[in-house]
């Protein structure tokens, strides 16, 4: 019998591995198509909202928008329409996610409507862009002023004005980054459910959820317990047939920073103060994040092979589902296991983050 030289096999190994790879899964695209799907975005008057919009129009897909103006939703829809949208297939709904009355009005329109939905979109947030003392009236000085070389607080306390604006930024968010959350999840995830083929539900979190953000306490609070709330409902609604998504992007480069929670003060945005050189260059472009979300979400909700190799892609224990949190940037996940386990989250990326928001490193 001739002998088989090790470079032979070494050369055909590749070989072998590519004809025992097994097949990528067949993507969601192919389930429900994309002129099929039926889609509501809630928090569609601006922002990362819109962008999404404006795709699924362009896809053909059935859109329902909704927020709580009317005519900013009014001119999403024109934008749509010039798309090339139908009329019939883009529809408007003005409606708040705190009132429960309106969400259970939302999900009952789309419902009349489409008899259902293949994908939810929670997007709807507000921003707080100061620090806990300064909402609260009671800033912390940017340099030492003692011998001790301590920053000292310009006073002993906040008088109850402002501890009444901190309560009300503190309200508002919660209102809308976390109830807003938890009550379109409770009034969506049967129907939706129930009335699709492959039913997929993602949430715009952000990276202040998982990495403390200067600047952003009363923020980044109430989006971590929006991410907790969705992973939770995940973990718990396991077998219901529903995908649940949640990128966590970092800031965006779109007005979203400008603004406030409360009405009537400003976001406190850091391009514009010019607080660091070149600091555009870390914003995220609005098209990078939807491509993103909308790639995830084409993705087969199946469990994939681990080591899509036979006879180990055959292992059940080896397939996993896809991921349910993305980091956008992937650095940032980096950066969260750092912050976490290391020394380097207070020697290095905390330091960074001060100077990023204009606090003292």
């Amino acid at each position: 019998m001739p002998s088989v030289s090790p470079w032979t096999i070494l050369l055909s190994l590749p070989i072998l591995l590519r004809l025992l790879k097994t097949r990528p899964l067949p993507s969601r695209e192919t389930i429900i198509r994309p002129s099929e799907e039926r889609v509501v975005l809630l928090g569609a008057s601006s922002g990362i909202g819109r962008d999404l919009a404006l795709v699924y129009a362009g896809r053909g897909a059935r859109i329902c928008l909704v927020a709580r103006r009317r005519d900013a939703l009014e001119s999403v829809k024109k934008e749509c329409l010039a798309l090339g949208a139908a009329e019939d297939r883009v529809l408007v709904i003005v409606g708040d996610l705190t009132s429960t009355e309106d969400v259970i009005r939302i999900r009952e329109e789309v419902v009349k409507a489409w008899k259902g939905l293949d994908t939810l979109h929670i997007l709807a947030g507000v921003p707080s862009t100061s620090t806990l003392l300064d909402i609260a009236g009671v800033p912390l000085s940017s340099s030492s002023t003692s011998s001790h070389g301590k920053r000292a607080f310009q006073s002993d306390g906040p008088t109850k004005e402002g501890l009444d604006r901190l309560a009300e930024d503190a309200r508002v968010s919660v209102e809308v980054n976390y109830i807003g959350t938890t009550l379109a999840l409770a009034a969506f995830l049967p129907t939706l459910a129930s009335s699709s083929r492959s039913p997929a539900m993602h949430h715009l979190s952000s990276v202040g959820a998982m990495i403390p953000a200067p600047r952003r306490a009363v923020y980044a609070s109430t989006k971590a317990a929006a991410l907790m709330l969705v992973e939770t409902c995940r973990v718990e609604c396991e077998g219901s047939g529903v995908r649940f998504l949640s990128i966590l992007p970092g800031t965006i480069d779109n007005d979203f920073r400008t603004k406030s929670a409360v009405s009537g003060s400003k976001g406190n945005c850091e391009v514009q103060q010019g607080i660091k050189h070149d600091w555009e260059k870390l914003l995220l472009d609005p098209k990078k994040v939807v491509e993103t979300i909308l790639y995830h979400l084409s993705l087969n909700p199946s469990p994939f092979p681990l080591i899509p190799i036979w006879p180990l892609s055959l292992v059940p224990s080896l397939r996993v589902p896809p991921k349910p949190l993305v980091f956008l940037p992937w650095q940032y996940r980096m950066a969260f296991v750092l912050m976490r386990d290391t020394v380097l989250g207070w020697l290095y990326l905390e330091p960074s983050a001060r100077r990023k928001y204009g606090l003292p490193a």
